[in-house]
């Protein structure tokens, strides 16, 4: 049972972390546009509508956010693995008599 259960958890944290380097990149990518979307719309020029403006910023936050769920659900896990009874190997009590 223990057992089954650290390996679920460690498929779990192996796909949660292969999953960063694209969240990584979504949030990259909607920062910049939102970004020169600002940038544009401070020197006046009126690319996007203010529709617009809010729906890259409605993107830049829930990028992050998405990025701040996986990186506390991998602490989750991580406490969770930490506090599993480790498997020990022992000594039969013959073997141990003889050393």
């Amino acid at each position: 049972m223990v057992v089954e259960r650290s390996d679920q958890l460690k498929e779990r944290r192996s796909e949660l972390s292969g999953s960063l380097p694209q969240l990584n990149t979504n949030r990259e990518s909607a920062y910049r546009l939102n970004s020169d979307a600002r940038a544009l719309d401070r020197a006046g020029v009126k690319q996007e509508e203010a529709q617009e403006l809010t729906r890259l910023g409605n993107a830049e936050v829930a990028a992050d956010a998405e990025i701040r769920a996986v990186q506390r659900e991998l602490r989750e896990i991580d406490a969770e693995i930490a506090l599993m009874p480790r498997r020990r190997f022992r000594m039969r009590p013959g073997r141990a008599a003889r050393r």
